[in-house]
């Protein structure tokens, strides 16, 4: 039985992966002096900073100012950001359900404030695990297993809402199915090709899922037939 909903927050409650790569890109070309293209940073997305730094190498003493300066123009930009439609309905029918909910993201908690916080529904989740509060980050199941334990559920009594690679490996490794959140992701081809549990269409869709009305299924929708799909910057 159907007891917790587990959500990612970047591309997939809020539509902020656009602004993260135009950040990544801007802070990258006056950190390193390199001008790379967003197709280029989207293995960032999904995963903490000090990660990412470490992946493309950043020498150790200039990795403070490059996190600074991405978090900087990440935080300039905040205030275009809209959550994906249907979200605050899909939240609270999930509610009136019954559904215990929480948030699995790969930002540390000092990034909430300005990158969730604002958007006025902490009420919704009975916890919120950042990057710092499990073992290991995401891809790893630790963030999911201590979502879980929080929620006081078994892993087959949750579902995980997420949009990255990053997501849907640590969902497989917890052994919780995957919903796939393929209206704010930058990396269908790379989500696809490792077979999520669901692919709804949109926020509201999820509704069927935790109702049971709709089935896994292990095809891509229609929608999302490309090697790479990406939202303009």
């Amino acid at each position: 039985m159907l007891k917790a909903v587990i959500f990612d927050i970047d591309g997939t409650i809020t539509n902020t992966n656009p602004i993260f790569l135009e950040a990544v890109v801007q802070a990258h070309y006056e950190i390193t002096g390199q001008r790379k293209s967003p197709e280029f940073f989207c293995f960032a997305l999904g995963i903490p900073s000090p990660e990412t730094m470490r992946i493309l190498e950043v020498p150790q003493e200039k990795r403070p100012a490059y996190i600074h300066r991405w978090q900087e123009l990440i935080q300039e930009k905040m205030n275009q950001v809209e959550l994906f439609p249907g979200t605050i309905e899909l939240l609270t029918k999930l509610q009136k359900l019954g559904l215990s909910m929480a948030l699995v993201t790969s930002k540390v908690r000092s990034e909430m404030s300005y990158q969730f916080d604002v958007f006025g529904l902490n009420h919704f989740f009975q916890t919120i695990i950042c990057a710092e509060e499990a073992p290991r980050p995401k891809p790893n199941p630790d963030p999911l297993f201590e979502a879980c334990r929080r929620l006081e559920v078994k892993t087959s009594e949750a579902i995980y809402v997420g949009d990255s690679r990053y997501d849907i490996m640590a969902a497989k490794a917890a052994g919780i199915p995957f919903v796939f959140a393929s209206w704010g992701t930058v990396d269908a081809f790379a989500v696809c090709r490792l077979h999520p549990d669901f692919c709804p269409e949109k926020p509201l869709d999820i509704l069927d899922i935790v109702q049971g009305k709709t089935k896994p299924v292990h095809r891509q929708p229609s929608s999302l037939r490309k090697p790479f799909i990406t939202q303009p910057l």
